[in-house]
């Protein structure tokens, strides 16, 4: 029987070339980009080759591009760059809240 895949929300495949691209990040260039040692170094690069392509891809700087670890942290980010935004020191949220966003 074939299996069909229909959770996209929660995760997705990851595209092969997007694999073959990061196989030596997860081998020889692991380098936390925050460090200043020769490891870090390249792994910062990388980070930064890829904010910039993708910001050519979106037509967006450098610096507006933000790479997050997932929904839950980007979710948080959102929500608090708006309500920053919008000049209010505090977030209300009405219930139900999805799970991947932290209330407080």
């Amino acid at each position: 029987m074939k299996r069909i895949f229909l959770d996209h929300a929660s995760t997705t495949k990851v595209d092969e070339e997007v694999i073959n691209a990061m196989l030596p990040y997860f081998s020889t260039h692991f380098g936390n980009p925050s460090s200043i040692h020769a490891y870090g170094r390249e792994a910062r690069e990388a980070i930064d080759i890829a904010r910039a392509n993708v910001g050519h891809i979106l037509g967006a700087r450098e610096d507006e591009i933000i790479f997050t670890a997932g929904g839950t942290e980007s979710d948080n980010l959102a929500i608090k760059g708006v309500a920053e935004a919008a000049g209010k020191g505090w977030i209300v949220a009405a219930c139900p809240v999805h799970d991947s966003v932290a209330a407080e």
